[in-house]
């Protein structure tokens, strides 16, 4: 069998970092010798574009991350390719959520897969009969399969980012995955339907071996876990920082994607602190009880309050997710919510706007109470200059929340809720500097002391998000 060549290609997205999904899906395809995989990394390299693209005409196959958040971006990057003659196939968390929608509305796309494609995607370009393929979605939906689940992690091959075309020699800041899946009945949250219900883990001798291995390969010395549920099991968890701290592990380490307040006790906050974990994250959601309630998160606001205030006695960072437009929500409860993580002193506290997800609990109120103002996978979180509004209810209309969505980022300084990806690095500072002045003028001089107190870490974003 003469060998196949594929590009993936994950697009530019205003959150950087390496796409684990991919990293994993090139491991498993490189494992196979008569297939030649290569990652085409916009998101994190922005030059030589043109080149690039050229190149990705070179390959058999080319498929797509997509997420819901660049749904947009994919799109205008097929169009711009013109890959009449190759197999496009599309997969990642958006197609999960809605692939029978997506194919439909993009007949450019030969296949998708929904769900983990570690194993199917190879079987896929190795031929296999399309009705023995977990996961496989045709264009004419012909073939609709059901995905499986990957229950043995400890198997799957770590991440190939040596094939991505932005990974040199260095990696600054490794994204870990230790565990995949979702128990949780959260109503806004559709983590259980892309990654599944059940809580999967590794082993902690699998994860430390995989830290070893980037350690050489990559000078890795930071990393970030991405697990939805990185504390599902405690004693996992404490497992894996003891064990770190029994290699005299020299990693600085953190959870930005969030630990849940009810799977964290004093000694494991500890464990993770004199292991090298030095900031998390926690999903606040609301400080009002009746809102906090209404989502079903399992954990009390309570539990959520105690974890913060003793992992930042413990001397972590602590930061903080809240949405805006929960059920119950109002423009004086979001006030109110800022007032709330000012007062706990989070290092930083982001303010998104609700995403009503088919499938989810959220989306079903959202059309029995709110006003749908248009389709859901226009919608984008933070950072693109204007946001746009999904829904609105009686007590919470449009205009409201978009004026507390930047009142809300601009006094907690998440001045990047301001900006367009695509706007210059002049204009977009002289959006932050409007900003300011229109939501918060009374308190520029606290602004002006913050730009100063972080003027190198505000500088460096700056370039790199302008780059």
């Amino acid at each position: 069998m003469a060998e196949i060549t594929i590009a993936l290609i994950d697009v530019a997205s205003i959150h950087r970092g390496l796409n684990t999904g991919l990293g994993y899906l090139a491991s498993s395809i490189a494992r196979e010798h008569d297939i030649q995989v290569n990652v085409f990394d916009f998101n994190n390299r922005r030059d030589s574009i043109k080149p690039r693209l050229e190149e990705i005409k070179n390959h058999d196959v080319v498929g797509f991350s997509v997420k819901s958040t660049v749904l947009s971006q994919v799109l205008n990057l097929v169009q711009t390719l013109s890959l009449n003659n190759k197999r496009m196939i599309a997969g990642g968390p958006h197609i999960t959520l809605d692939g029978i929608n997506f194919m439909r509305e993009n007949p450019v796309f030969d296949f998708a897969f929904q769900g983990e494609a570690e194993y199917s995607f190879p079987h896929f370009l190795k031929g296999e009969p399309h009705d023995r393929i977990p996961g496989l979605i045709s264009r004419d939906g012909s073939v609709h399969n059901r995905p499986e689940r990957i229950e043995k992690l400890d198997l799957l091959p770590f991440p190939a980012y040596e094939k991505f075309d932005s990974v040199s020699e260095h990696i600054s800041n490794y994204p870990l995955v230790t565990s995949r899946g979702c128990p949780y009945n959260c109503t806004f949250c559709c983590v259980k339907r892309v990654m599944g219900r059940k809580w999967i883990a590794r082993s902690v001798p699998n994860i430390i071996e995989e830290l070893s291995y980037v350690k050489k390969r990559f000078g890795v010395h930071v990393f970030n876990i991405q697990d939805d549920n990185f504390s599902m099991d405690i004693n996992r968890a404490k497992e894996f920082c003891e064990t770190l701290l029994q290699k005299d592990s020299t990693f600085t380490w953190s959870c930005p994607n969030g630990v849940r307040a009810d799977r964290l006790d004093e000694e494991l906050l500890k464990l993770m602190k004199r292991s090298g974990c030095h900031a998390i994250a926690i999903g606040v959601e609301s400080c009002n009880a009746e809102e906090f309630n209404s989502v079903k998160k399992g954990e009390t606001l309570e539990q959520v309050i105690w974890a913060a205030q003793k992992a930042k006695e413990i001397g972590m960072e602590i930061y903080g997710n809240f949405i805006i437009g929960l059920p119950h929500s109002t423009l004086d409860s979001v006030r109110q919510a800022v007032t709330f993580a000012k007062e706990k002193q989070f290092n930083s506290a982001i303010f998104n706007l609700l995403v009503p997800f088919p499938g989810t609990e959220i989306y079903e109120w959202v059309k029995k109470e709110g006003k749908l103002l248009m389709p859901w996978q226009e919608a984008y979180m933070q950072g693109a200059g204007r946001p746009k509004i999904v829904f609105e209810t009686p007590e919470f209309p449009k205009e409201e929340r978009e004026k507390v969505y930047f009142e809300a980022n601009v006094a907690l300084h998440n001045y990047f809720s301001l900006m367009d990806e695509g706007d210059s690095l002049l204009k977009n500072i002289l959006k932050v500097i409007a900003g300011i002045w229109t939501y918060d003028r009374k308190n520029v001089g606290r602004h002006i002391v913050w730009f100063i107190k972080n003027l190198p870490r505000v500088f460096r974003r700056l370039i790199y998000k302008n780059r």
